[in-house]
């Protein structure tokens, strides 16, 4: 394989993001992106040191796609549509939500703009509680924000197992049809 392509490094990415979205990040190997890529594996590290680096692009990618869906939340006017958001992108793209939010081997510290995007994720729900509960203590605050993370990552985690398993309740078919109403009742409130 010759090393030619334009944009090579993009194309590696994508690759590498719709396998994973498609089969898991254990699916995703140097020598299947490159080979996809019609590139050589040394080609493949001329762009990345090693996986770690890809997962990291991943992640960044994701972390950007998810808060592309919340830019436009006003989070005081809409909080639970904040919420939502996140567990949609969860049960949407279930590998990818599991890179950013599961238990990672990245050393963050050798990512420093992932690991920005990543404490970004929890600083927004502790602006909306801030923005909801203007008077309460910062311990408050946060003991609320907890609760709110908490509960939207154990909502994508219940709901994607429902579906996996083949379990699925009409109380749970409630839920992801109505994610707003749900967290304006529960968690939200």
């Amino acid at each position: 394989m010759v090393y030619h392509k334009e944009n090579l490094k993009e194309q590696l990415i994508e690759i590498a993001w719709e396998l994973c979205v498609a089969e898991s990040w254990q699916k995703v190997n140097m020598r299947r992106v490159a080979q996809k890529a019609g590139v050589s594996n040394t080609a493949f590290y001329r762009h990345f040191k090693n996986k770690n680096d890809l997962k990291a692009e991943l992640m960044r990618r994701g972390f950007e796609m998810l808060y592309e869906g919340v830019r436009d939340i006003v989070i005081e006017d809409n909080f639970s549509s904040y919420g939502a958001h996140y567990i949609r992108f969860g049960l949407d793209y279930p590998h990818i939500y599991d890179l950013m939010f599961g238990n990672t081997d990245i050393d963050m510290s050798f990512y420093p703009d992932l690991e920005a995007l990543s404490n970004a994720s929890f600083s927004g729900t502790v602006e909306g509680v801030k923005a909801l509960r203007p008077n309460e203590s910062e311990k408050e605050v946060m003991i609320k924000a907890y609760n709110v993370w908490a509960s939207v990552h154990g909502l994508v985690g219940i709901l994607r197992r429902s579906k996996w398993q083949g379990n699925r309740t009409e109380s749970l078919e409630w839920i992801e049809k109505n994610l707003e109403e749900y967290l304006e009742k529960t968690t939200f409130s």
